[in-house]
This record gives structure tokens, C-alpha cells and sequence, in this order.
């Protein structure tokens, strides 16, 4: 069987690696220069830059069934936060799981006493749950705020710590995601670690392309239109070449999906701009810093290079910032109003300018309802397969398991 996968993803790379394992012939199409999609990291003056702030939960279930964690050497990020507000800093944390932080967390008040039990009772039952993928999450679905004041957690602690913190997650504080969504991503944190490979989120794109053979990865190809034998897709156009195919799996963010195909595909979507910076160490620490403030402009930060001293050269460190929104901003203005906020929490430490990403399409919409209307992998059109987040959820959970759902598809 002659398989083309259109985008190299992490849903087309891990697409095209269970193809592989299977038999089939595949030929991989991606129209930048390196795999990985939004899943990519650049290196510059000696310093390692993901495209946009992005972590790997070790509970993930799909992902552990085609990566090898023990060579991605993962470093953790600490549990909880530090909740900035009002240019004081205050610790949140589990103290189970990081002891160090007991007398901090219990001094916070960021939270009630009723908050920090009520997230113990979320993450017990979040725990327990069984699924896989948000969309198999079994309650009502809603908003994640009336998730959380359903379960009884004060408006103090929603504003202060979940909007920021979900903001960076969700890539939006109006906590309007699905609750579906929330509750997965809530037990992937209270079941697993928080981790980043040592050389960059890339390191997992990397890892799942090397399963397959040079001649498979077609890099700079831009798949122009699919062909077409009668209602049958038969293959593609890429650079300016056809190519035929028993089956085409298209796994390109979902509007190029869309045009691509003529199928639909779900609307909308929200990202971030990831500012970076070299700092003179603004800390020790390994918390995820949230900003709490109305008026926030950097949503949230971390100094990257102290969760993986690879990040940067030695005797250097790498601050991450995400700002949510600011697109039309010129990149001087993104700079320079990051300095001026993140210099208030860290009025001692030097920030300069390393470099930038806009990213409007981070993830597809989530609100309520979303998950029952999700395209699946197979269409009507014989010979035609979708593979993308947005047959799932957005995470890279749901980006692999929705290429290998996608290859199964196929190959049935």
C-alpha cells in the first residue's frame, strides 16, 4: 500500500510511523524546511528556542506508546506556581509532591484554605478517570470557569491563579475552554510530571522522524491540490510533480486542512507571542511564574535554562515570556513593554532581547460542546484521511493519537 501524508506534524510524523511499522510505503510532504510543526526548536548565538512556550506531560497515554522518554532526557519543571501580584511573589504548590514549598503554599494567600482542599478533590477524581483524550472525558460539558465555580473554588482563587495559569495552557484567561479539556489537562498535572526534553521541545519532532527512512521526507514540498480519479482521491501535486497513492492522510493545521480538502473543519483559534530573553538569573527556581494582575501583560514566564541548563550556553540563562495577543505589535514594543513588566517582579535582573515568535494559530477553539463535532479521521471521500489536534484536542496527546488513529483508518 502507497501511503502520502500531507504535513510533518507530530499527527503526520506519528501517522507515518505507524504506517511504516505496519508495511505500508509511505511518502511524507512538508512545505517548511524541518519537521515538527508548531513542535520545533532553533538555536541561536548557542541558545535553544522553542517555538512558543510548550511542555510535555509524562501521564500523557498515547504519546508513551511511540516515543522513548528515557532518550529525550526530560527535565521536570517544579510542581505548583508562583502567583505574581502586586509586584509580591507567592508559591502555590502541592506539598506532597514538592515538600520544600508546604510553609510557602500555606502562607499564600492566593487561596483559601476551601481552594487548596477543593484542588485536592478535583485531582483525586481527576485521577481516577480513565480517558485517553479529552473528547472521551464522561461529564456535562461546559465552560471551564462554571467547572470551577461549580466546584466550589472562590473568585479570588479563579482570578489570582487559574486564569493565569489555564491562560497559559489554554492560551486564553476567559476560561471559556471546555471543562472536558480542563478536567484532562488537570489529571495529566496531578498524575505525571511537568517535563521539557533537555534539548528542546523539537527533540520529540526529531525523534518521531527518525523512524523513517531519508527517502520518505520530502522537506520544502508544498502539496498544491489532490488528485483525483472520479470521486477517489488517487494523490497529489507537490512541487509541481504528481504523485499517486492508494490513500492521502492530510495532517496540516486544521484551515489548511479546510482549503486543502473541501472538508470541515472546526473555526477559530487562539495563540500567544513567546518573547525571549538573556537574563543575569533572575532565580534558582523551576515554577512556572503567572501573572494575576487585571492589566497583565506578560501572561506568563519561566527561566527556562534553569529547567534545562541546555537552553542556554554555560554560565548563561534563558527567559521565556508569553504574551496573549499582541500580534500587530512591532517586535520593539513587544520587547520593550515585556521588560517593563517582568522587571517589576525581578527589579535586579538584566533582560535582553534574544528573540521572538507570533503564533496566532496555537490551538484550534475549544469551547463546550466542541468535541462532539469534531471531524473524524475517516471522510466520505474513499481514499482521503484527516489527521490533526482538531479530530482530538489540543495537546500533544491529542496530535498523536490522532495520526494514529488516522493510520489505523487506513489501513483497515
Amino acid at each position: 500500500m502507497r501511503v502520502i501524508v500531507v504535513g510533518a506534524g507530530l499527527a503526520g510524523l506519528t501517522c507515518a510511523k505507524v504506517l511504516r511499522e505496519r508495511g505500508a510505503e509511505v511518502s511524507l510532504f512538508e512545505a517548511s524546511d524541518g519537521v515538527g510543526g508548531r513542535v520545533r526548536t532553533d538555536e541561536k548565538d548557542g541558545f535553544l528556542l522553542d517555538r512558543g512556550f510548550q511542555v510535555y506531560f509524562t501521564s500523557y497515554p498515547v504519546s508513551r506508546r511511540h516515543l522513548d522518554l528515557d532518550a529525550l532526557d526530560l527535565r521536570g519543571f517544579d510542581p505548583g506556581a508562583i502567583v505574581v501580584e502586586e509586584r509580591k511573589r507567592s508559591v502555590l504548590a502541592d506539598p506532597l509532591r514538592d515538600p520544600k514549598a508546604l510553609v510557602p503554599s500555606l502562607l499564600s494567600n492566593a487561596a483559601t484554605f476551601g481552594d487548596k482542599l477543593n484542588t485536592m478533590r478535583v485531582a483525586a477524581r481527576a485521577a481516577a478517570d480513565p480517558s485517553t483524550s479529552a473528547g472521551e472525558v464522561d461529564v456535562e460539558d461546559t465552560s471551564t470557569l462554571d467547572c470551577l465555580r461549580g466546584n466550589g473554588f472562590s473568585e479570588r482563587f479563579i482570578q489570582s491563579f487559574f486564569r493565569p495559569f489555564y491562560g497559559g495552557v489554554f492560551l486564553s484567561r476567559s476560561l471559556y475552554t471546555s471543562s472536558r479539556m480542563f478536567r484532562f489537562t488537570f489529571k495529566m498535572l496531578a498524575t505525571g510530571r511537568t517535563v521539557i526534553p533537555a534539548r528542546g521541545m523539537g527533540e520529540i519532532s526529531s525523534q518521531l522522524a527518525s523512524h523513517l527512512p531519508d527517502n520518505a521526507l520530502h522537506l520544502e514540498s508544498l502539496v498544491e491540490e489532490l488528485l483525483r480519479d472520479g470521486d477517489r482521491v488517487a494523490g497529489v501535486r507537490a512541487a509541481g510533480r504528481e504523485r499517486e497513492a492508494d490513500a492521502v492522510v492530510v495532517a496540516t493545521e486544521a484551515p489548511e486542512a479546510g482549503k486543502l480538502t473541501g472538508e470541515p473543519v472546526p473555526e477559530g483559534a487562539v495563540g500567544e507571542v513567546c518573547l525571549y530573553y538573556e537574563t543575569s538569573g533572575v532565580d534558582r527556581g523551576r515554577k512556572i511564574i503567572i501573572n494575576a494582575e487585571d492589566d497583565a501583560f506578560v501572561n506568563n514566564a519561566v527561566q527556562i535554562s534553569n529547567v534545562s541548563e541546555r537552553y542556554a550556553p554555560p554560565g548563561r540563562h534563558l527567559f521565556g515570556a508569553v504574551v496573549l495577543g499582541g500580534y500587530d505589535l512591532a517586535d520593539e514594543e513587544l520587547f520593550r513593554r515585556g521588560i517593563e513588566e517582568v522587571s517589576r517582579w525581578y527589579p535586579d535582573a538584566d533582560f535582553r532581547p534574544l528573540a521572538l515568535y507570533r503564533i496566532p494559530y496555537g490551538q484550534f477553539a475549544q469551547p463546550p460542546g466542541v468535541h462532539a463535532a469534531l471531524p473524524a479521521n475517516r471522510t466520505a471521500t474513499p481514499g482521503l484521511f484527516l489527521a490533526g489536534e482538531y479530530t482530538e484536542d489540543a495537546s500533544i496527546n491529542g496530535s498523536m493519537l490522532s495520526g494514529e488513529k488516522a493510520a489505523l483508518e487506513v489501513l483497515r
